[in-house]
């Protein structure tokens, strides 16, 4: 399986896919059509923080694993591919600010990042914590901004997993390498930064797509649910949003942006309004 960087995808909102995808496209478009009014012609802007950080190595099955991702990178071709996911919820992120930060020496540091590295996607399942929250007391808290959208880029966030993020939250933890594409059965790899459809393996770009929809309050459908191609999951996952999902991310946008107006959103407070239970990518 290549899974060596590729390059931007083209910025057509919805494309083409193989085994019956495209009829699902077709029907979403037809109930966009309709049902317009879910939609605001207004474009909500989010500012995104992006902390790339710096000066943490997880040995995972013999892999010294870095952050590899550069801030030009994300410049150029995460951010574009993220804001052509959201495009059709009218909803675009904007980099605030993007820094390569370093890892504050702790007591605690090599333990903390030894458990991350350790961690299984079962061990969330049985409630026996999260990276999401493992990592919490590694990072700077005075870099947080409070009330805009913080992506954190980390080396690896466990075993078959690539982001974690809190449900309405403004907190996203994304995995520059892993092994969710083999099941874990395999070491991990670099995590592709976009993937064109139909998805196969996902990329940093779907997956941090995916989390920003956790932190606008939208879930993983179920397994069941119509139209297949989703960006939440659901029996295949994709890039589509439904109607429903755009309505209510667009109103949890407008909160954010609520937030951002409080005489408080630049001072360097503990963030709010996180879930104690992160949603897995």
């Amino acid at each position: 399986m290549n899974l060596s960087n590729q390059p931007p995808v083209s910025p057509n909102p919805i494309r083409n896919t193989r085994h019956g995808s495209t009829r699902w496209h077709l029907v979403f478009i037809a109930l966009v059509g309709l049902f317009g009014h879910v939609r605001a012609d207004e474009e909500l802007v989010l500012p995104l923080r992006l902390h790339l950080t710096q000066g943490a190595t997880l040995a995972v099955r013999g892999l010294n694993l870095e952050v590899w991702v550069t801030p030009d990178e994300v410049k150029t071709i995460v951010l574009p591919e993220v804001n052509r996911i959201w495009k059709q919820a009218d909803i675009r992120f904007e980099i605030e600010r993007i820094a390569e930060e370093p890892i504050p020496e702790s007591p605690n540091r090599a333990r903390l990042l030894q458990q991350i590295a350790d961690f299984k996607r079962a061990d969330a399942d049985q409630a026996h914590g999260s990276p999401f929250e493992l990592t919490r007391s590694l990072f700077n808290p005075l870099e947080v901004h409070p009330a805009a959208i913080n992506v954190y880029f980390f080396p690896y966030v466990g075993e078959t997993l690539q982001g974690v993020a809190a449900l309405g939250g403004n907190r996203v933890l994304l995995g520059v390498w892993t092994n969710k594409f083999s099941h874990g059965q395999e070491p991990p790899k670099k995590t592709l930064l976009t993937e064109p459809e139909p998805m196969n393996i996902g990329s940093l770009s779907r997956t941090l797509s995916h989390e920003l929809g956790h932190s606008l309050t939208l879930t993983h459908p179920a397994k069941t649910d119509l139209p297949k191609g989703r960006l939440m999951g659901g029996a295949k996952q994709g890039y589509l949003l439904t109607p429903e999902e755009i309505a209510k991310a667009r109103e949890s946008a407008k909160k954010h942006l609520e937030a951002l107006a409080s005489p408080h959103a630049k001072s360097n407070r503990k963030p709010k309004g996180e879930a104690p239970a992160p949603h897995e990518g």
